[in-house]
């Protein structure tokens, strides 16, 4: 018997990650709207990712889940409860995401059967519908659109249809005047640095991108660790040729790497932006996996380090401390890259 219900008028999908993966929803919100054209179809994410599906047509609501304020998510989950979605699509999976699809009180909720789950296991209880992977380690949009599929919804491609706002373009263009037409994009710090890029390497690269007569574009967090680290990437390299930015918003960080032609660094959110434009890009994992976020793309790049902490069944590094795999990251590795895709 199918365990799918017929036709939703209300759909609520749930991902309680971070702001790359919230920018990866998009294909499976394109496919739930080809699929039910006239549902509701709202999304669930983490607070301060919402902007990742800033113009994207195919969702109805985006609604951020509060951080670490019980009062807040009592409150929400309680507001959810009184929509009446039929459908909840949890993309998250964990204990957090499984409480919100229980409180949505939604009568077909779906999320992967997750192995080793003890029977007590509050995920167990979530769902109605607990499907398996249908490969061992499949990339996370590939995933999303095969756990709808299950639903009976069918794949409308990878495409992420992005686009950048004209105004962030234009104010974007005017930022990069002066540099030469084309330009080198490189993100060379993360969020909680675990994924930051060797200094030494990245200012090898930069110089000899910048002595093949490419502009550089450098960005980074605002938070005074990734500015340390930038400043010494750059010390020392001719600043008519570069430009760096710490401050962009989300969609003027969409137009910046809109602009350029090439894309370098590590798995961050504007490596997932720079794969949605289909940029040719180099991007290094060591404390994330390549199969589950590599480019979907035929000039996008994995190169994996072997990362200790992987090994041990980790799905990252610990929190709060430098991935030393990218540690092992070489300069005439990138160089030969680079060299391999010249215009």
């Amino acid at each position: 018997m199918n365990p799918v219900p017929p036709k939703p008028h209300a759909v609520l999908i749930v991902c309680l990650r971070y702001l790359g993966d919230t920018l990866l929803l998009r294909p499976a919100l394109r496919a739930l709207r080809a699929a039910h054209p006239d549902a509701r179809l709202d999304a669930v994410v983490t607070a301060g990712t919402a902007c990742a599906l800033e113009g994207c047509a195919d969702v109805s609501q985006v609604i951020e889940w509060p951080r670490r304020n019980l009062l807040r998510e009592a409150a929400l989950a309680m507001t959810l409860a009184r929509r009446r979605y039929d459908w909840v699509i949890d993309f998250t999976g964990n204990d957090r995401s499984a409480l919100v699809a229980l409180a949505s009180r939604a009568g077909f909720r779906v999320a992967y059967e997750r192995p080793k789950l003890p029977a007590w296991s509050l995920r167990r209880a979530a769902y109605h519908f607990r499907p398996h992977h249908k490969k061992s380690k499949p990339h996370a949009v590939i995933q999303r659109l095969e756990l709808l599929e299950a639903c009976g919804v069918p794949s409308q491609g990878t495409d992420f249809e992005l686009l950048p706002a004209a105004d962030s373009l234009a104010a974007a263009r005017l930022a990069l005047e002066g540099l030469p037409s084309k330009v080198f994009h490189a993100h060379v710090t993360s969020r909680d640095m675990q994924k930051a890029l060797p200094a030494s390497v990245v200012k090898t690269v930069l110089a000899a991108v910048i002595e093949r007569g490419c502009g550089v574009v450098i960005t980074g967090g605002p938070d005074e660790a990734e500015r340390r680290h930038v400043k010494l990437c750059t010390e020392g390299l001719p600043g008519e040729s570069f430009r760096i930015f710490h401050d962009l918003d989300w969609q003027g960080l969409v137009a910046t790497i809109a602009l350029c032609d090439r894309y370098w660094g590590a798995d961050t959110a504007p490596a997932h932006i720079a794969a949605a434009f289909k940029k040719k890009m180099l991007i290094h994992y060591g404390p994330s996996r390549a199969d589950h976020w590599h480019p979907l793309h035929p000039d996008g790049r994995a190169d994996s380090l072997p990362c200790e902490c992987l090994r041990n069944k980790r799905v990252s590094c610990p929190p709060g401390e430098p991935g030393k795999c990218l540690q092992g990251l070489r300069a005439a590795d990138v160089l030969a890259w680079l060299e391999e895709n010249r215009d």
